[in-house]
């Protein structure tokens, strides 16, 4: 038995320790298993996996899509992000449990697959475009099984679209990896739109994750290709939400994309890049009141005439924000007071300036949790074709999407602030120990993370997806295949 496995590290501050190794039996990764049960009530990677084409012979096959795709996005969940981590994480019981398509005890004898396996699964994803539109569309399905599924079947009454653009560093012959003037940097270029709801990412009623992305060459303007980006991503957030509206920095702030949003009656607001137009009819607001200035400076919103710049349809109302604020340090006021714009769609009978702004504001949200997802879960785009990289890119923002379900359940039972880092190391990141009794696998976990883990599962509870929108798959159980003789059952150590 394990029980007798020898020692291989004696410390030598307490000799009364001795640390054996016990593969099958200990993990780190229990969060595993919840991210599995999350990802089994909602059907997530089974609707992916059915909407995919299987290029191969499925009476050769050991590993189904459904098993691959769960591997890969466990993993980058768990924060594993180079593709070699994968052939450990095979041997991993928290992995084998959480990741085989089948019930019983025996999954924990069974092997997952390995890296090059799944960078088979990287070629059958980028290899046929139907892959590749399904992956997309995914993103959008998910969120909105979650939304649907936490409301009882109820859409958002509102949901909020913000639309970005950010870097991402590549290093070597990537294609469509470019240098970037701004960035000064050799990047890809992707457009992602997040959702929340009514434009707050604390907002109770759970929505947020990530529902269109796309991969873009490197050295693309930040709105390139954005106004059928846009309206593709309502497009997918009008199956969970009744009203949609978008957010957009000045970047997207563009003719098209504006006269495209109006004439499809989508209320938006946008800041403005400065000219000397709008310069000009902001300076009669420019003034400071007479004698000492508040401790927290002043910030003034204005209502200005409709605008219509040359490359709009039509005229917008244009919102003026002065804002002057003291140096924290000395406490003077700036020569000149600090004035932006933003342009909406929104009257003000049904929105304030200031409402407007404070919503605007709160897209800053949004630029947090691109962020998130560079420090968290993103692996490098290091493969050599574009349409490999792009399937990276979306399988990272479903393995973003997955985690952010179990955040958003953590804050809906009143405690803020889990950034998704925080909700890796303090749930999901648990330690467990794995026992057999009779037919049955007792996971036994840390005691540090099961409080927290019984408020998540009893959340996941209540979910109930609709069967109105999503009848339940049927897809048969594939046969179980044995592993080929070269096949290693336990972790073997490169040299």
């Amino acid at each position: 038995m394990s029980e007798a496995a020898p020692f291989f590290f004696e410390p030598e501050f307490n000799r009364a320790v001795k640390v054996r190794s016990r593969p099958r039996r200990i993990t780190s990764d229990a969060g595993v298993l919840l991210l599995r049960e999350a990802d089994e009530r909602l059907e997530l990677t089974r609707s992916l996996a059915s909407m995919l084409h299987d290029p191969r012979r499925q009476d050769l096959i050991r590993y189904g899509l459904v098993e691959l795709l769960r591997s890969r996005i466990y993993a980058l969940a768990q924060g594993y992000r180079a593709e070699d981590d994968l052939d450990r994480l095979a041997h991993d019981p928290a992995f084998r449990i959480g990741g085989w398509d089948r019930p019983g005890d025996s999954v924990l004898d069974e092997r997952q697959a390995s890296q090059p396996t799944h960078s088979r699964l990287t070629d059958t994803l980028s290899n046929d475009p139907r892959n590749l539109h399904a992956l997309r569309r995914s993103l959008g399905d998910w969120v909105a099984r979650h939304v649907l599924a936490t409301g009882k079947g109820r859409s958002l009454q509102r949901a909020t679209l913000d639309i970005d653009s950010f870097p991402i560093e590549a290093y070597g012959s990537q294609g469509g990896a470019e240098y970037h003037g701004y960035y000064r940097e050799k990047i890809y270029h992707p457009l992602v739109a997040g959702v929340s709801h009514r434009g707050d990412f604390d907002s109770t009623r759970l929505a947020d994750g990530f529902v269109h992305a796309r991969l873009r060459r490197g050295a693309v303007d930040s709105a390139d290709e954005a106004c059928s980006f846009i309206l593709e991503a309502v497009t997918r957030t009008r199956a969970f939400a009744r009203s949609v509206d978008v957010r957009f920095d000045a970047a997207f702030a563009e003719g098209e994309n504006l006269n495209a949003l109006a004439g499809a009656e989508i209320h938006f607001v946008g800041r403005l890049r400065n000219n000397s137009v709008l310069d000009k009819l902001a300076g009669p607001h420019l003034w400071r009141p007479v004698g000492r200035p508040p401790a927290e400076g002043y910030e003034r919103i204005v209502d200005l005439i409709d605008y219509r710049a040359e490359s709009w349809a039509l005229s917008f109302r244009v919102i003026l924000v002065v804002i002057d604020r003291p140096d924290p340090k000395t406490g003077q006021l700036e020569l000149f007071p600090h004035h932006f714009f933003l342009v909406t769609s929104w009257s003000p009978e049904k929105r304030s300036a200031a409402d407007l702004l404070e919503h605007y504001r709160r897209r800053g949200t949004f630029e947090d949790r691109i962020g998130e997802l560079g420090r968290a879960i993103l692996p490098s785009l290091s493969s050599p074709r574009f349409e490999e990289n792009e399937v990276h890119l979306l399988l990272a923002l479903q393995a973003y999407n997955l985690t952010a379900m179990i955040r958003g359940e953590l804050e809906a039972t009143g405690e803020s602030g889990w950034d998704l880092q925080r909700v890796r190391t303090s749930v999901l990141k648990a330690g467990a120990q794995i026992l057999t009794s009779g037919r049955r696998l007792v996971v036994d976990i840390a005691a540090a993370v099961s409080w927290l883990w019984s408020r998540v599962v009893e959340r996941i509870s209540r979910w109930e997806l609709p069967r109105s929108t999503w009848p339940p798959l049927t897809q048969p159980r594939r046969e179980w295949i044995a592993p080929p003789r070269h096949a290693h059952h336990s972790v073997v150590l490169r040299q």
